[in-house]
């Protein structure tokens, strides 16, 4: 997941690269230390036997947690961090002004055949 959110974070620097607008830089990085906070705490949970303050006792293999610190890290961290990931990559790209512009021309398209 580490590699993976470094990748996003360095194809959107490249992409910005002499832009004035290098906002969607600063969000992905901050949605890489939000989506990283869940299996960071699994990995130290499990690795050095701490406490486990997502699940209370029961299944602690589940992947949805059952205490309320657990849920805040899942929808603040997680959920939260692939929301913001997925707005700067749409901003680095403009894939939403793509979609739009072909969105049009299908539609354009489909009138002038009727």
């Amino acid at each position: 997941m580490l590699a993976l959110m470094t990748n996003i974070v360095q194809f959107a620097y490249w992409k910005q690269r002499g832009k004035a607008n290098k906002r969607p830089i600063y969000v992905l990085i901050l949605a890489t230390v939000l989506i990283l906070i869940q299996p960071t705490c699994m990995l130290v949970i499990g690795s050095y036997g701490l406490d486990n303050f997502f699940f209370d006792g029961g299944n602690t293999s589940s992947l949805v947690p059952n205490t309320a610190i657990g849920w805040c890290i899942q929808i603040f961290g997680t959920y939260l961090g692939f929301i913001l990931m997925f707005w700067a990559v749409f901003e680095v790209t403009q894939l939403h002004h793509k979609l739009r512009s072909k969105w049009r021309a299908i539609r354009r398209a489909q009138g002038r055949a009727q």
